[in-house]
């Protein structure tokens, strides 16, 4: 699916959250994805906007229990690294996530 396209007609809000929904393990990549997703959405559509907000929520918590397991992100290419830095930060700017509680998480990343 393409979600870039598809989010820009309202009416496939139902399908692009069942497409990140149905991730088991999303990643970085589809993790930065679905914030750029989440920028684009009408929040009018407010079921789908709060939806998608509870899925990046929870990739993101993922991410941040491994990275707590492992002690560190070791486990993140340089690529996905940045990648889940950019996801925090916009995040952060779209108030999706509170971003005093992220930032200590993208300095490490750095």
């Amino acid at each position: 699916m393409d979600v870039m396209e598809a989010v820009k007609d309202k009416a496939r809000y139902r399908e692009i959250v069942e497409y990140f929904d149905k991730m088991v393990d999303p990643g970085t990549e589809q993790t930065a994805l679905l914030i750029d997703a989440i920028e684009q959405m009408s929040e009018e559509i407010f079921e789908h906007y709060k939806a998608m907000q509870v899925i990046f929520k929870t990739a993101v918590a993922d991410i941040l229990m491994r990275r707590d397991r492992e002690g560190g992100f070791d486990f993140l290419t340089d690529s996905q690294k940045g990648q889940l830095s950019y996801a925090l930060r916009k995040a952060g700017a779209l108030r999706v996530l509170l971003w005093e509680k992220y930032e200590a998480y993208d300095r490490e990343l750095q």
